[in-house]
């Protein structure tokens, strides 16, 4: 009789326990569960509704903090779209775009090669030059209306939008150090835009950052467009060809309007 007694109680005990084990697994749970959902509130990205390509062209222009850009900014090497900033004067500050990039790092070998005696090699320069013109002028023509200006982009290439300098070398250059492996290197160059002086040097090429860091507290209007694309993949002087995925003949350009 004892013995039935103690196992009752055994057994109960394993019960309490197996209830109170479940109990706190549930508990467990359903703290993480309301700790993700105040991190999602808190997310200030959390409700931010990316465009896509099917319905980009609907959204309304938005005036957006720079809590809003800096997220669009990171994911532009991986999902192939471009975004440039501008000035309140609707000069680029900055521009990310895989495509363009990957021709800055020999951008002065295209300027020489376009004046050259060989008909192929100045051929191929002015085709190269022409279509990232074609692009630039583009985005900046939409700027341009919104602003009523008359602002050549062509003349920031080489100081606002690509700038650096090659390791013994006094002059400054076009570059693009961080095109060897995007997915990676484009977060060091971010990195270095955001932040005062910054810098990124691969293989001896340096690149200046925008000081990206100063224009935290402005406001900018938001516009997305589509560009039309030549639809061709184009190589840098390596051969290597330039990243880059068209739909349509047509690419996605977000654009950053600093506001007064």
């Amino acid at each position: 009789m004892e013995n039935a007694v103690d196992a009752i109680k055994i057994a109960f005990g394993l019960l309490v326990f197996a209830i109170a084990i479940t109990l706190t697994f549930s508990v467990i749970g359903q703290a993480r569960a309301t700790s993700d959902v105040l991190f999602r509130l808190n997310d200030k990205t959390e409700f931010y509704e990316y465009a896509t390509q099917e319905d980009y062209n609907a959204i309304e222009n938005r005036i957006v903090g720079f809590e809003t850009i800096l997220p669009t900014i990171h994911r532009y090497a991986k999902e192939q779209y471009a975004v440039t900033i501008f000035n309140i004067n609707g000069e680029p500050i900055v521009r990310y775009d895989l495509y363009t990039e990957g021709f800055m790092g020999n951008w002065n070998e295209v300027l020489k090669n376009k004046n050259s005696y060989n008909f192929n090699i100045a051929n191929e320069a002015q085709r190269t030059y022409e279509e990232v013109k074609t692009r630039l002028e583009q985005v900046q023509k939409v700027v341009n209306k919104e602003l009523n200006t008359n602002i050549d982009i062509m003349k920031f290439v080489d100081t606002n939008l690509y700038r650096g300098k090659v390791q013994g070398s006094s002059n400054v250059n076009i570059v693009a150090p961080w095109m060897g492996n995007p997915d990676e290197d484009t977060v060091y160059r971010i990195n270095c835009d955001m932040i005062t002086n910054g810098f990124y040097t691969k293989e001896k090429t340096t690149y200046y950052g925008k000081n990206l860091k100063q224009y935290q507290n402005r406001k900018f209007k938001e516009k997305f467009i589509e560009i039309e694309t030549s639809g061709r993949t184009l190589q840098d002087e390596t051969g290597e060809e330039s990243i880059e995925v068209i739909k349509g003949n047509k690419k996605l350009e977000i654009i950053y309007i600093m506001q007064p």
